[in-house]
């Protein structure tokens, strides 16, 4: 076992780490201006039930951070294992919805189908 701590000298090893550590994958919509946007997310966690709160991250410095920021309201989808190349597609492309099968929910919010849960 390696004690890691954020430091420059061990950032690599770190960020190593950290990504073996196992979590669920999402991918977080919201309309946007200029139409539809999706970005792929693990810092997704429920916070409370009552009220239903939940609580996802995205960084200050992303391209995305103004889309969703300015979102009144937005949509998580739970993949499953088998939705690897839908996870991988909004990890760099935000509007890339092609061939996906959408409904616009409540604002205009993208609803991607045949997840294993949305919230």
């Amino acid at each position: 076992m390696q004690n890691l701590a954020p430091d420059p000298a061990t950032g690599r090893a770190l960020r190593d780490a950290l990504g073996r550590f196992a979590t669920g994958v999402t991918v977080v919509t919201a309309a946007g201006a200029d139409g539809p946007a999706g970005i792929t997310a693990n810092s997704f966690a429920s916070v409370s039930l009552d009220p239903a709160l939940v609580h996802w991250c995205l960084g200050r410095d992303s391209a995305r951070y103004p889309v969703f920021a300015g979102a009144g309201r937005f949509a998580i989808h739970v993949l499953s294992s088998a939705q690897r190349d839908l996870a991988a597609r909004f990890t760099r492309h935000a509007g890339d919805f092609s061939g996906l099968e959408v409904e616009a929910g409540p604002d205009g919010v993208p609803l991607i189908a045949g997840c294993l849960a949305r919230f």
